[in-house]
């Protein structure tokens, strides 16, 4: 009978509806030897006494089946080691068996980032033990907060710490328990050495040493809910290998750089046992740096309450160390490590922690190895990078080569500065302060148009790797270099914030926009047609990010302010008006944002006639709107319209072409014109990689579009590839509750279980589900 179940412990069959694992007898017996119900169960061994050659010194720690003692060996030499010895009553037939066979694994490993196994033996009564080597020393978290270690000798220890785990690996162990209680620092020759502890152990007995494992040999719940991969959380019988240990070790480098675990150990333990599986195996975790910014609000807030009730002591106790000088210099660190672990770190930690296994690194040495170029400044494999992460990290590579790029950026803010100066000191003359004050635009408007250039709608596929160089290092120079020149600053953080944008850099696009919007509320005030503009810009970016309702708000805001400062018959408003036509039909709005963009596209015609590219915008914006309501003819002809218009205006090969023909082959394949889509997402998918890069926003959607498209005619296998590459890309490019991401994975699991389903896997064609985002320009 292939089919059945026998149980764990004493191999009798199990009835059809009992879980894997022990049967009830030996479950029931398991439960009298935890609580103490057989007098087997009595711990003889006290301090003092002796175990072979080994005399008991003091207890170290305990868990459910062992004990772990401090012990003098006395012959055949003398050393202090750590002698764990199973509790009466745990010394099962099968436990005895792991034992050995666990020994003969430990035996094998010869590493010093281990402690190692000495040997093995039975006490007099005839209960197993091990004898280990003893390391005295902090868990590794604690070593590095005690002596303040900077975030590159945490990551020096980490290192170490993920060669030994490879080394556990390659003789065949998996720890399943990985976390700082686990791994311990030691001093040798003066220097610190993380030593990984009780290797394998916790897989021999099914029970580590401390308190805060869960076990229920039931459902074989085995590890420390903080640490614990989500196979490990899962029922039945567990499918770990040493891809969990990678997991575990994203955590504890989760909690090197943050001084958190991803989910806070309190919550998961009061939250229940279901529940705390469902939390490790199916919710995201922040990123490190997130973690740090969501600390760093919560600290400020703390901060500023404890200046309040401070206020009234006398000055005679300044000197005296309180909870608020504490708080204080913990916002100092973590305002300092937020940059510092954005970007590489991030990436380097959330790719340990998929909860897919197979996005993983593949071996613990693959992780130490990608920390290494990290540290060298060199590209990390964690995530897929675009050229600005390449460029960034060759200028940290090659800083004199690059000097020249850099003098270049030092020479225009110099000159925006100089300028700028000049203008203020000559406001005495009207004369001299009008040339003076035009000098100054001119230098703006050089390096801003320049900046520009960088976008794909003006580069066009060109080869922008220098100017690329200027705009990262502008815009680490910017934020310091001009702080005396605000309304200059915002000017040019506004620019480096539409150009990521365009790249598709939306969490640095956002940094910039939003420090620009409050430099020009401090310079302007909280109503000017600059103020306006930056508030349209964040709309734009926090609707490209999936947030239309927030972007609403800002539109609308950026239009009512435009109309009063400006009158209703500006291209502003115009550019307001079809922006809030977007953010609504993004909400399920239809009608409305169709109405909304009729008149944005009657304002833009008495602006500019019939054939203008912002014409062009409107029309491709109401087309949209009508595509996303049903009216698909309609849409069809405004399409064409705009395509026809646009390689009049811009040529055959631009990023506002393609997009429009992005929206055409939807249109076609909600006419059920399947093969025509799919020939027009092609062409799309082509022009955007040639003008963007394989990896942006806009790539993604094409990727997903055509798959889409092969999907209703039927070919499957062709469009799963397409479907795979655009939910990576997106889960690199988008925020992680952006619902482009989740359209993708939820069209991916369809295709799955329709594969399975259909003969052949083969799927009816015609759609069956709204389409996805589709982006407008």
């Amino acid at each position: 009978m292939p089919n059945r179940r026998i149980c764990s412990e004493c191999g009798a069959l199990l009835p059809e509806d009992l879980p894997r694992g022990p049967c009830p007898v030996c479950a029931l017996q398991g439960a009298l030897a935890l609580s103490g119900g057989d007098s087997a169960g009595v711990v003889t061994e006290q301090p003092g006494s002796e175990i072979g050659p080994y005399r008991l010194v003091k207890k170290l720690g305990e868990g459910g089946y062992g004990i772990v003692y401090l012990a003098e060996q006395t012959e055949p030499l003398r050393r202090r080691v750590a002698l764990k010895v199973i509790k009466p009553g745990m010394d099962t037939r099968q436990v005895i068996a792991r034992f050995e066979a666990e020994r003969q694994a430990l035996a094998r490993m010869d590493h010093p980032g281990i402690a190692k196994v000495f040997e093995a033996g039975a006490t007099a009564a005839g209960r197993p033990y091990f004898v280990m080597e003893l390391v005295e020393g902090p868990r590794i978290t604690g070593y590095c907060v005690e002596h303040g270690l900077p975030t590159r000798a945490r990551l020096d220890l980490f290192v170490q710490v993920c060669r030994a785990v490879q080394h556990a690996h390659q003789k065949g162990i998996i720890h399943r328990d990985l976390k700082p209680s686990n791994i311990l620092v030691a001093l040798q020759d003066g220097k610190p050495a993380p030593k990984v502890i009780d290797f394998g152990i916790a897989k021999a007995t099914q029970e580590p040493l401390t308190d805060e494992t869960l076990w229920t040999s039931y459902q074989q719940f085995l590890g420390t809910p903080a640490y614990m991969s989500p196979e490990q959380a899962g029922l039945g019988e567990m499918d770990v290998d040493t891809r969990s240990d990678i997991y575990a070790l994203g955590v504890l480098l989760y909690e090197l750089l943050t001084g958190h675990t991803p989910f806070e150990k309190k919550d998961l333990l009061q939250a229940g046992l279901e529940e705390m599986r469902r939390v490790i195996r199916e919710t995201e975790p922040p990123k490190p740096s997130t973690k740090l910014s969501q600390e760093l609000a919560s600290a400020s807030h703390k901060s500023h309450t404890s200046h309040t009730s401070h206020s009234a002591l006398p000055s005679s106790h300044s000197a005296l160390p309180t909870p608020h000088s504490a708080l204080e210099r913990r916002l100092s660190q973590v305002k300092e490590l937020i940059p510092r672990v954005r970007g590489d770190l991030d990436w380097i930690v959330m790719k340990c922690l998929e909860k897919d296994r197979g996005r993983r690194y593949e071996s613990a040495s693959g992780l130490a190895r990608d920390v290494e170029r990290h540290l060298d400044d060199e590209p990390v494999t964690a995530a897929a990078p675009g050229t600005l992460y390449l460029v960034g990290k060759f200028v940290r590579r090659h800083r004199v080569g690059l000097a020249m790029a850099a003098a270049l950026v030092l020479l225009l803010a110099a000159g925006i500065v100089a300028s700028t100066w000049e203008a203020v000191r000559a406001t005495r003359a009207e004369a001299a302060s009008r040339t003076e004050a035009a000098k100054s635009r001119q230098v703006v408007k050089f390096l801003t148009d320049m900046l520009d250039g960088v976008g794909p709608s003006k580069a066009l596929g060109r080869d922008t790797t220098m100017l690329r160089e200027i705009l990262d290092n502008t815009a680490r120079r910017v934020g310091r270099e001009l702080n005396h020149q605000p309304e200059v600053q915002a000017e040019l953080l506004n620019t480096l914030g539409n150009v990521y944008m365009e790249l598709g850099e939306y969490a640095r696009a956002d940094a910039m926009i939003r420090q620009a919007l409050a430099l020009r509320k401090s310079v302007f005030g909280k109503k000017h047609p600059r103020v306006a503009d930056s508030l349209h810009d964040l709309g734009a970016l926090l609707r490209n990010q999936g947030r239309p309702v927030e972007a609403e708000a800002l539109f609308r805001q950026a239009l009512a302010m435009r109309r009063e400062l400006l009158g209703n018959e500006r291209p502003e408003v115009a550019s307001s008006l079809d922006a809030l036509g977007v953010a609504l039909w993004g909400q399920g709005k239809f009608p409305e944002a169709e109405e909304i963009h009729r008149q944005a596209l009657a304002l833009r015609k008495r602006l500019f006639g019939d054939e203008h590219v912002a014409v062009a915008v409107s029309l491709h914006n109401l087309a949209s709107a009508l595509l996303m309501e049903g009216k698909y003819p309609e849409a069809e002809a405004i399409f064409r319209q705009v395509i026809a218009m646009r390689k009049t205006l811009l040529g055959n090969e631009h990023p506002l072409l393609a997009t429009t023909l992005g929206n055409l082959g939807t249109v076609l394949w909600w006419e059920n014109k399947f093969p025509e889509a799919e020939t027009v997402y092609r062409d799309t998918l082509a022009m955007q990689r040639k003008l963007m890069g394989d990896v942006h926003p806009d790539v993604a959607t094409s990727l997903h579009n055509l798959a889409r498209s092969l999907q209703s005619e039927g070919r499957i296998s062709e469009a799963e590839p397409f479907y795979r590459q655009a939910l990576e890309m997106r889960k690199k490019l988008l925020p992680p509750d952006h619902p482009d991401t989740a359209s993708t994975a939820a069209a991916l699991a369809a295709l799955a279980i329709l594969r399975d389903m259909l003969p052949g896997g083969q799927q009816p064609s015609g759609p069956e589900h709204p389409a996805t985002a589709v982006p407008l320009k």
